[in-house]
């Protein structure tokens, strides 16, 4: 399917026709999978959006704070698609975060689920003039009718807060063409159509899960599965048997020790039926990634941050590509900024995926955007053969007193063959190259500093460190 503008109002309208009454959206209650067919999320996202309507939200900002459902994605459709800009925020936010976002946005209404009934009771007494609805209720709002209000694609629908790597979130600003403009080079790499079944445990706050796995389903139809439970990620697999899943490094790192441990196949351990794995959002171990291609999955890397609306590159399906983060989107605009003598610099990108800004922070945005509208990553890469291959975080960059820099996140990738070793977090204390080694038991850990260190240059290897006693499975849950 061919559109020249992706939006949400006429993918609605073409997916009542499309689909109809197939299943779209698959929600677990009492332990039984219950399907809502297209039709269905259909008509309950403009019965909600009538609802807003109704409540005199058009043109508002409303922020959404719960766990993934059905009804999540109901309202965020809503929101974006016909009243204001939703904006999605972590589950796991406290009182003051939740205050924050209200004093940067100025929020309108918030939709919570019953679980931060709690929360919000304080949230009511600090802001008792904000709009507030429980998302369990969403379905029991019935017959109001949608007036035809549509919000312009190239407006913001969507503000979601960027995890960040210092400081506080930012709240970045998204329109619906920043949103859906990546599909076509996506679907280049990885053809998904309403044949293809996707089990979805990311928190929809995310770009990641909440435009990767969410709003490209209304282009390609899949079938959603939701997940129950973190804790019974495999086994809900099993049950589903995906044909796409989409995940993050940590959950590959699981998958492989459990498949080692139990000499499982992955393919099987996956349901069977598995077309594409996408892996981002943090370092991923090209021995894991090795091994996952050589047991016959078609395993994608992908690179991007919320400021690109989560993709600028994702690779190409290639046996042989354990390093890169994929091949460049071929609408982005990528350049290397500065490079040194290897070819490393700062990653900058310009195009339709790239978002306006922060919020009403016009000095914050103006440091991220230089004057020919390159947004500056932050992130530290070099360009080959059009892939791209990260480094570190510019920040993250130390600058020794001899000239000299050294990468951080580059000697932590050297622990990764250590099985025994959990995290390593490198940086610099008392001008020294320090590190933080979290272990689940005693190890000799001289030894194997001594053996990192051998394959550094001299001014970058570690010179004193600490050890942590850590549980992998609590970080895992």
């Amino acid at each position: 399917m061919k559109l020249d503008n992706y939006n949400i109002k006429d993918l609605l309208e073409l997916n009542s026709e499309r689909f109809k009454d197939d299943n779209y959206i698959y929600e677990k209650n009492n332990g039984k999978y219950i399907p809502h067919t297209h039709k269905q999320f259909i008509k309950d996202v403009y019965n909600f959006a009538g609802y807003l309507q109704h409540l005199g939200l058009e043109g508002k900002k409303i922020a959404i704070y719960a766990e993934n459902s059905y009804n999540y994605m109901v309202a965020d459709l809503a929101i974006m698609g016909y009243i204001g800009i939703c904006t999605t925020l972590s589950k796991e936010w406290k009182l003051y975060d939740l205050c924050n976002a209200i004093s940067i946005l100025k929020l309108d209404a918030f939709i919570y689920s019953s679980s931060k009934k709690d929360t919000i009771l304080k949230l009511k007494e600090k802001y008792p003039n904000i709009v507030y609805i429980q998302i369990e209720d969403i379905l029991e709002i019935r017959d109001y009718d949608l007036k035809n209000n549509v919000i312009d694609k190239n407006k913001c629908s969507k503000i979601i807060f960027s995890s960040g790597t210092t400081g506080l979130p930012k709240p970045v600003m998204l329109s619906q063409k920043n949103m859906f403009t990546n599909w076509d080079n996506l679907y280049k790499r990885a053809p998904m159509n309403h044949t293809d079944i996707c089990y979805l445990f990311l928190p929809l706050n995310h770009t990641y899960a909440g435009i990767c796995n969410f709003l490209y389903s209304l282009i390609s139809g899949m079938t959603i599965y939701l997940c129950s439970s973190t804790q019974k990620i495999f086994d809900e697999i099993q049950e589903v048997k995906p044909t796409v899943f989409c995940a993050v490094p940590l959950i590959y790192e699981k998958l492989y020790s459990i498949c080692l441990k139990n000499k499982l196949d992955p393919k099987l351990v996956l349901g069977g039926n598995i077309k594409y794995l996408f892996s981002g959002g943090a370092f991923f171990n090209p021995k894991i990634r090795k091994y996952f291609k050589e047991k016959g999955l078609n395993l994608y890397e992908a690179y991007g941050l919320t400021e690109t609306s989560s993709l600028i590159s994702v690779e190409y399906s290639n046996k042989n590509d354990f390093y890169s983060v994929g091949t460049i989107f071929e609408n982005i605009d990528l350049k290397i900024e500065k490079p040194d003598e290897k070819g490393v610099g700062e990653i900058i990108v310009k195009g339709d995926n790239i978002s306006n800004g922060y919020f009403e922070n016009k000095e914050l945005t103006d440091k991220v955007f230089d004057n020919n509208g390159f947004f500056h990553t932050g992130d530290l890469g070099y360009v080959k053969d059009n892939k791209l291959f990260i480094v570190g975080r510019k920040k993250r960059m130390i600058l020794l007193s001899n000239g000299e820099n050294v990468f951080p996140d580059n000697i932590e990738q050297l622990f990764n063959d250590y099985e025994l070793i959990n995290k390593v977090k490198v940086y610099e204390k008392n001008k020294i190259i320090f590190a933080t080694i979290y272990v689940n038991d005693e190890i000799d850990i001289s030894s194997i500093i001594e053996e990192v260190n051998s394959k550094l240059p001299k001014y970058s290897r570690i010179q004193d460190y600490e050890v942590v006693k850590d549980n992998i499975e609590a970080r895992i849950k």
